[in-house]
């Protein structure tokens, strides 16, 4: 009678109950038997084959068989064991699965090569030893389990640590169940060595401990953007947690702030097998900025073809702002927010030299506040410092994007008006004039006004920089000992204007 088994389960736990009780298999049987073709059969016996059961083709019975039984059949004592052991050691050497059986009493009858290699102990040390006299067994429980499978006589498995012979650690899966023969009854051990790849896991698993300790953000995605790793230090630079971005594009971190320019340079850069730095502005989850200094690398395979990119983001949000206050106050003044002395001076010359060299008009003036020390004295500094604030602010109100404003001293402020000849400057600055004369500021013996007085430079031959327009507007100032007005412009015939 034939039967036809629909799953493969059951064929291969057919194949093994035959192979344990010691039947010559071949593939014409089984395929009767089954009621499958010849090529499932192979399949299901290769199956087994990976999964660890010692079967080898006999060439001489033209059948397949279990290593072990093959070697424990029609053996009454030790002696006998070996005399064919030592017949048969190419086949049990040839084996990829360590392999070792022992007598129910411990002794062991039988240890092939990769066995020997694995426990680290020569053949003669494995034959001498009763497996529940070695304390390595008892440690790592491999003895607990051999008790147990001889105890209830059924199959069982399980990964397990070893201190080897030689004093290095080994991982090894092992394979346990009982056979009888001849009334005597044999613990077969089957260990697949896992020792390598342990030593692999245990290195990633220290790198990745690493990475994620570094305080830099890691990032790997694919040569299409698509983020395969990222570290967990993300979620404290970005706000999203590392399973949210993982299989998204990095464009979810993207700002209007950066320009498409720069991420354009980047992909193409990174996609030609360079590698990329920069500073690039990004969103946080909870939609504020941040920045990130990124180096991105491309990582290649054997054939020199981009399978991934490599990231290092770290978060410089902090940085670029103690370079923004550094910048404050390196090159403005705090309270009013111009620019200082010095780097009005820079930029003046700077604007000087472009326009004698295509011909333009510039002109400077000089703003003096009127007693400002008065004030102080009668108001208080608050007060004082809240003048100048106005001063700035209404000069700002008259100004061009191209114009400069700058804090002079206590009580004088410098602006600089590009493509500005006398007469366009005298109307700026008496708007400024009039801007002050109608502020009023609250004091502590009531409100009070404060006026302004302003003389101005138009570059002409004789001014050689910024300090001697400067000094031009200063003798205008002094000439003309009146608080508020416009005291007029250097090389001016009128000595000043005021206001009527």
């Amino acid at each position: 009678m034939s039967y036809k088994y629909s799953r493969k389960l059951d064929s291969m736990t057919i194949i093994l109950r035959k192979l344990n009780n010691g039947e010559r298999v071949t593939i014409a049987g089984l395929t009767s038997e089954l009621n499958v073709g010849e090529r499932p059969v192979y399949r299901y016996l290769e199956s087994l084959q990976v999964a660890g059961y010692p079967i080898y083709f006999d060439r001489a019975g033209m059948s397949y068989r279990f290593v072990e039984n093959f070697r424990l059949k029609n053996f009454s004592s030790k002696n006998d064991f070996k005399q064919v052991l030592d017949i048969d050691r190419q086949v049990v050497n040839q084996a990829t699965v360590a392999i070792a059986a022992y007598r129910s009493c411990g002794d062991c009858v039988l240890s092939n090569g990769a066995m020997n290699e694995l426990f680290g102990n020569s053949e003669a040390a494995i034959y001498s030893q009763n497996f529940r006299d070695i304390q390595s067994w008892k440690e790592s429980g491999l003895l607990e389990m051999a008790e147990e499978t001889l105890a209830n006589g059924r199959e069982q498995s399980g990964d397990f640590r070893m201190l080897s012979a030689s004093g290095f650690d080994v991982w090894f899966h092992c394979k346990m169940t009982v056979i009888s023969r001849d009334g005597e009854r044999y613990l077969v051990m089957m260990a697949q060595n896992l020792t390598p790849r342990m030593k692999k896991e245990i290195q990633v698993a220290r790198f990745f401990v690493a990475i994620n300790s570094h305080p830099s953000v890691v990032m790997i995605t694919e040569t299409d953007g698509t983020i395969k790793y990222v570290s967990d230090k993300v979620e404290a630079m970005t706000g999203y947690a590392a399973e949210e971005v993982i299989g998204k594009n990095p464009r979810i971190f993207r700002s209007e702030v950066t320009k498409p320019e720069l991420y354009r340079a980047l992909w193409s850069t990174i996609s030609e097998g360079c590698e990329w730095s920069g500073e690039i502005c990004n969103r946080r989850k909870d939609g504020t900025f941040y920045w990130e200094h990124m180096r991105i690398s491309p990582i290649f395979d054997a054939d020199n073809v981009i399978t991934n990119f490599v990231a290092l983001k770290e978060d410089i949000t902090r940085q670029k702002e103690l370079d923004e206050e550094l910048f404050q106050y390196a090159v403005l003044d705090t309270l009013t927010g111009a620019y200082n002395q010095r780097i009005f001076t820079t930029l003046g010359n700077r604007e000087i030299s472009m326009a004698r060299r295509y011909g333009r008009p510039i002109t400077i003036l000089l703003l003096d506040v009127d007693a400002l020390a008065k004030v102080n004295h009668h108001n208080g500094y608050p007060s004082g410092d809240e003048v100048l604030k106005r001063v700035a602010e209404i000069c700002r109100t008259q100004m061009r994007g191209t114009d400069i404003l700058s804090r002079f001293n206590g009580d004088s402020f410098a602006l600089l008006l590009p493509e500005a000849d006398r007469n366009g400057a005298y109307h700026v600055a008496e708007r400024i004039r009039r801007g002050m004369k109608r502020a009023v500021f609250a004091g502590r013996t009531g409100n009070f006004s404060c006026t302004v007085s302003i003389a101005g430079a138009t570059l002409s031959g004789e001014h050689q920089g910024v300090d001697c327009m400067l000094r031009a507007c200063r003798r205008l100032l002094h000439r003309n000992c009146v608080h508020d007005m416009v005291a007029g412009f250097h090389g001016d015939p009128s000595s000043s204007t005021h206001d009527s």
